[in-house]
């Protein structure tokens, strides 16, 4: 090797070798994103290391992405690594399976010596069938999943190992640019995320755009209590979009010269039509406020009571589309889902998207308003059908003036779905929406046959399923489950059935617990403003002596069955986002939640009869069981006022 060689190739191993190193630890901490990228990074600066690609292949494996793996492991050449590659490969085969031959494929049988001994199947039974027998001589516990595991790694430690700049959240929503999803910011977005490092920090600077058009903002950093080598930080940084430069920018995390930024693409826009966000707590638009004085514009926004009947849709369904547009069986198949749609929508308008082969037959049943073909040019080469140019021009400018509410997708299968994009309805329907994900609603619907694992449910039941489900999502109320005669715990209490209100302080998670202080508050108002008695249920944490307004009683801990006895005979109730709200509300008795933002209102709120108090706030969604993590100290919830919560109550006293 030529001395120039040399010195080439001792340059690229002191720039590759460090991403090596931190793939390495980023590996070994189950980030297996973050390995991959610094992987690849160091492969650049040393192509010959075919070792990584390797361990990309195992990363992405972990991952998940089975294709990725096997791509990674099949790029290695001749060499030591490539009977490891090999082995891999065959393991990411085996795991990924196909749908008729999942099996691992090899050039011949395992030869190592020494290795565990493989135990024969054991014989089939009624209940004991093929699909169901799982051997693993390594994991015998595999077949657990996450139950046999007994070394978890909390999201709060995930990243903490080395020194790092990790993004939790750029904003809520998403587009999908080149096959990728970037995030899109528009009103006032959250920037998330965890900083572990050595030494003492304050701030990081998030940065948008590049040159005379970067905008930078300072997010303080908050230390998270432990005891790890390093220690950890968290920032949510609450920013208007507005002020970023338009388009697509880089936006950048960054908080010494010691660690290297943390960045990604995002697209900046405007807010556009803000009440079609409007049951989303996760969209902000900005309030008025003074320059510095954005968190407290926003922390201070009134805070939202919705019904508990609540629905999928947030407006009327006025008009609907159906596609099927595959061959008669199929089409004749769905006909009686069809019918099923006119129950769920008797006022709405109904149009069938069908090829002109079954048009007739379609028309022929009176289930639609109109019937709307659509031509699918089959190719004899690659045994598929495809969208032409020219119609797909056609379909366009004809959906997109009927402005639909509703459009589902009846076919199972995947092949017809993109076809939803074309119609421009507010709501898409279709299976499969784990990998759809502009889909609002759908079910994945898997049947098996015993012996062959084909699907056994008949195809036209598989269809109803999808509109069942769907019917279920429509539906605004769920019935109530009283309880059945039991002894009248009540009268050993000295409580009488609908004479006083709940108050229930308690929550898994300290993030869930509105403060006690306003729980205080909202029964000196009860006691004050009405004339029912006030039942306190309080937590070890919480003094009894906190309460002195009138009429109040204070619990602890109780029988399952005497607590659901107290709860049932309740006038209302008030709690947390925990259990006994949705106790109270599936009894019957009207309930008020003070609703946590770290999910969904729409999914987590009770239902029943009540009301759910929530604050918009841009971190909404943040999924976090730990306060520590926040970094705002729950403000989506602490920030609800007692007076706020008594309107909502006050309807049902």
């Amino acid at each position: 090797m030529s001395p120039f060689r040399k010195i080439a190739r001792l340059a690229r191993l002191r720039f590759g070798l460090p991403f090596v190193r931190r793939a390495d630890r980023a590996r070994e901490s189950g980030e297996w994103v973050e390995a991959v990228l610094d992987y690849r990074r160091g492969l650049e600066w040393m192509p010959w290391r075919d070792d990584l690609k390797v361990q990309i292949g195992n990363c992405l494996k972990e991952f998940g992405d089975y294709r990725g793996a096997i791509r990674s492991y099949v790029s290695v050449g001749e060499g030591p690594s490539l009977p490891e590659a090999r082995k891999q490969a065959a393991d990411a085969s085996r795991r990924a399976g196909t749908i008729l031959l999942p099996f691992a494929i090899g050039e011949g049988p395992n030869e190592d010596e020494g290795g565990p001994v493989r135990e024969g199947a054991p014989p089939l039974s009624d209940r004991l069938l093929p699909n169901r027998i799982r051997l693993d001589a390594t994991e015998p516990r595999a077949w657990l999943g996450i139950l046999g595991q007994d070394a978890h790694v909390s999201s709060r430690l995930r990243g903490t190992g080395y020194a790092t700049i990790k993004l939790d959240q750029v904003g809520s929503m998403v587009i999908e640019r080149d096959g990728a999803q970037e995030p899109l910011l528009a009103g006032v977005v959250a920037i998330r995320g965890r900083v572990s490092a050595l030494g003492t920090l304050e701030t990081a600077s998030v940065e948008v755009g590049q040159g005379d058009t970067r905008v930078t903002v300072q997010a303080t950093l908050h230390l998270v209590p432990g005891r790890n080598p390093l220690r950890l930080y968290v920032f949510n940084a609450w920013i208007d979009a507005a002020a970023f430069p338009q388009g697509r920018q880089w936006l950048s995390v960054s908080v010494s010269d010691r660690l290297p930024p943390a960045g990604l693409f995002v697209n900046v826009t405007e807010p556009g039509d803000a009440p079609l966000f409007a049951t989303s707590n996760a969209f902000v638009e900005a309030p008025p406020h003074a320059p510095g004085e954005l968190d407290q514009a926003v922390a201070t926004l009134p805070a939202t009571i919705r019904s508990t009947a609540r629905t999928l849709f947030d407006r009327p369904i006025a008009s609907v589309l159906a596609m099927r547009v595959d061959q008669l069986g199929d089409v004749a198949a769905s006909l009686p889902s069809l019918v099923r749609l006119r129950d769920i929508f008797p006022e709405a308008r109904l149009t069938v998207l069908a090829q002109p082969g079954v048009q007739a037959i379609v028309e022929a049943c009176g289930l639609a308003d109109e019937v709307m073909p659509i031509t699918l040019t089959y190719d004899p080469a690659s045994e598929r059908r495809r969208l032409d140019p020219v119609e797909e021009d056609r379909l366009r400018a004809i959906l997109a003036a009927r402005q639909f509410d509703l459009a589902i997708d009846l076919s199972p299968g995947d092949e017809s779905r993109p076809l939803l994009l074309l119609t421009g309805a507010t709501y898409l329907v279709g299976f499969n929406p784990d990998r759809f994900n502009y889909l609002d609603f759908g079910i994945v619907a898997r049947s098996r046959d015993k012996v062959n694992q084909l699907d056994k449910l008949s195809h036209a039941a598989t269809v109803a399923m999808l509109v069942e489900a769907l019917a279920i999502a429509a539906t605004p109320t769920r019935a109530s489950v009283p309880r059945l005669p039991e002894p009248d715990f009540l009268q050993e209490l000295a409580l009488e059935p609908n004479t006083y209100v709940v108050l229930h302080l308690g929550a898994r998670h300290a993030i869930n617990r509105w403060p006690v202080e306003h729980f205080v508050a909202l029964c000196e108002r009860l006691a004050v403003d009405t004339p029912y008695d006030v039942v306190v249920f309080a937590g070890d944490e919480v003094e009894a002596q906190a309460f002195t307004c009138k009429r109040v009683r204070v619990f602890g801990l109780m029988e399952p069955s005497v607590f659901d006895a107290v709860l049932s005979g309740a006038r209302a109730m008030v709690g947390n986002d925990s259990g006994p709200k949705h106790l109270a509300s599936t009894r019957g008795v009207p309930t008020v939640s003070v609703h946590v933002d770290r999910l969904n209102w729409n999914e987590w709120g009770q239902d029943g009869i009540g009301a759910i108090v929530s604050k918009r706030i841009p971190c909404t969604g943040c999924g976090l069981n730990d306060i520590a993590m926040c970094g705002r100290d729950a403000v989506c919830i602490r920030s609800i006022t007692p007076d706020e919560v008594f309107v909502a109550l006050e309807p049902y006293l």
